[in-house]
């Protein structure tokens, strides 16, 4: 939490937090809650708020716009769902129980007996203040980690080619997109490419007439230039996997 503090969605809703508490701090009316107090001789779980101090309903508001804050914050770092609930969790006990020593603390003396009731109420009106939001973040959290998730499964990185070059071995290459730098692809290709020419003791040339691709394609496969799924990378990739047989009497010219 201490590193999320520093963003800055986190220090706009601190600074908003804090100028809302303090105005409603400033407008309550103690005295009269003071008087309402001793008449509530037994606690009532459905008037929670009629048990804690007026100024105190403005710490709920107060953490109610902290955590949130966090739990936006922390959407950008913890990819995992359940990593991010478990933080959500903690993070509304860590700013209610900070909320309450630091803002709501001082009046403790005021409540006299009453002041554990208070403090629990507290607690869980925060709970209750924040449960919508927290959902809500929850919900994010997860479709996020679904569509990764989607995103990976249809990634080609996952996907193995597989090509027998002139000799009958065969050669294992990745997806083109787990080779994004054109270099180590011109290398893959390249490798593959006088792998099949020298077994066949044929020519680049040759290769190139049987994919049916110009020269200038050509060279620019050969140079990493060409994706994995265009139409002349695939005929090309087709010649070298033997799906296209050379042509025979074929040109011995150098490309």
């Amino acid at each position: 939490m201490r590193s999320l503090a520093a963003t800055a969605t986190v220090r706009k809703a601190r600074a908003k937090a804090e100028v809302e508490f303090r105005s409603r701090e400033v407008a309550a009316n103690w005295r009269d809650w003071k008087k309402h107090l001793g008449e509530l001789a037994e606690f009532d779980p459905m008037r929670l708020e009629n048990h804690i101090p007026p100024h105190w309903q403005a710490g709920v508001r107060y953490a109610e716009v902290i955590i949130p804050a966090h739990g936006t914050a922390a959407l950008a770092v913890i990819e995992l769902p359940n990593e991010f609930e478990k933080f959500l969790r903690e993070c509304v006990c860590i700013v209610s129980e900070r909320t309450y020593e630091a803002k709501l603390r001082p009046y403790d003396s005021l409540l006299l007996r009453k002041g554990d009731v208070a403090v629990a109420c507290f607690h869980q009106l925060v709970r209750a203040a924040v449960a919508g939001e927290s959902a809500r973040l929850g919900l994010e959290a997860w479709r996020r980690h679904n569509e990764r998730l989607e995103q990976e499964l249809a990634s080609p990185a996952d996907e193995i080619t597989c090509s027998m070059n002139g000799s009958g071995a065969v050669h294992v290459v990745p997806a083109e997109s787990a080779l994004p730098d054109p270099e180590v692809l011109a290398q893959d290709r390249e490798k593959r490419l006088q792998g099949l020419v020298a077994a066949n003791h044929t020519t680049i040339a040759a290769v190139a007439d049987a994919a049916d691709v110009h020269k200038p394609d050509m060279q620019r496969w050969r140079r990493g230039e060409l994706s994995g799924d265009s139409v002349m990378s695939q005929r090309i990739e087709n010649v070298l996997a033997g799906k296209t047989p050379l042509k025979a009497g074929a040109a011995k010219t150098a490309a």
